[in-house]
């Protein structure tokens, strides 16, 4: 008995140790991926600081006062949010519900030629043009309408919406996250966790803002009074602002403003796709910079960069990746 016990448990022993030494191993490798990834990021910079060499005092010196060289970065640069994200004002226009028929009519051209001969149908305003109209990339059935300024925005929305044919709708307003770090939950939570009654409508009044929705995004189980959350406000020119104010205001109390960085699921340094980790991952290996196989991308010397993910000209892991962008999208 004691022998059948002994062979068991040097049995049981010697799997434990076989797994152990498989997971230790693909923990290795997906150690050394990231490493690779890293290193191949690490040039990229690189490259890029050999192409826009630091400013000299003497460039700093010859520039105006309200202006600078173009390679240096200003606070408030580094704190506002991408261009993408609060200097593209756009109108969303729908058109998955229009019939087969009325297609036609739905077309980028067609679009852009219908709102522009109701605007220059206003007085003063013979000559306006849209700024851009263009396929969102991430859904076919939507036209975006990029406008010059808010004011333009709701002129191009009041038009769009008397002008569209019949299924197409008008998406509700753009929203602009901004993260307020070192909130006063009580403030903003009730005691079960849920945002309270009336707050966005308080909170929006105290910081001159109007706030369509907010998420508190510490976790709520820990019982700290102190957390972080995202608001969304409903002009680009506000999420500006309270970024370069630095400060938002609860109930008398103030907490620091910062860009919020939607968060991307988990990637795959072996095939690139999302949705699982490198050591769990059975398919062929991917390069990230040029997605082909039988290469990493440290070693990879294609000139022009493919993403697995989207077939965009970036690597796998760039932030321009429409579904990386998609998948992190949270409102």
């Amino acid at each position: 008995m004691r022998e059948q016990t002994a062979r068991d448990m040097e049995h049981l022993r010697e799997e434990v140790m076989k797994e152990l030494t498989k997971v230790q191993a693909q923990t290795a490798e997906e150690i050394k991926q990231v490493k690779e990834q890293l290193h191949m990021m690490a040039d990229t910079v690189a490259s890029s600081a050999q192409t826009s060499p630091q400013p000299s005092y003497a460039d700093v010196a010859r520039s105006s006062p309200t202006s600078q060289p173009s390679n240096v970065r200003t606070l408030s640069s580094m704190r506002t949010t991408p261009s993408s994200f609060t200097d593209t004002l756009f109108c969303t226009i729908d058109t998955s519900r229009v019939i087969q028929e009325d297609r036609g009519k739905v077309q980028v051209g067609e679009v852009r030629q219908a709102i522009e001969e109701k605007v220059r149908a206003r007085d003063g305003r013979e000559s306006w043009r849209c700024a851009a109209v263009v396929k969102d990339a991430r859904n076919p059935d939507r036209i975006k309408v990029i406008c010059r300024d808010e004011e333009e925005m709701q002129l191009v929305k009041d038009v769009a919406e008397k002008t569209v044919v019949n299924g197409a709708r008008v998406l509700r307003d753009q929203l602009y996250p901004v993260k307020v770090d070192g909130a006063n939950r009580t403030v903003v939570l009730d005691s079960s966790g849920n945002v309270l009654l009336g707050a966005e409508e308080a909170l929006g009044r105290e910081n001159e803002v109007t706030i369509a929705k907010m998420h508190w995004l510490s976790d709520k189980e820990n019982g700290k009074t102190y957390g972080s959350m995202v608001i969304y406000v409903t002009k680009a020119s506000d999420a500006r602002r309270l970024l370069e104010e630095r400060y938002f205001h609860l109930a008398g109390e103030s907490a620091s403003t910062n860009v919020f960085e939607r968060r991307h699921p988990a990637q795959c340094y072996n095939c690139w796709e999302t949705g699982h980790k490198a050591f769990a991952c059975s398919k062929t290996q991917r390069c990230g910079k040029c997605a082909g196989t039988g290469h990493r991308h440290r070693d990879c010397q294609a000139v022009e960069p493919k993403c697995v993910l989207c077939g965009g000209p970036h690597e796998s892991f760039s932030r321009n990746c429409r579904v990386r962008q998609f998948h992190g999208d949270v409102h």
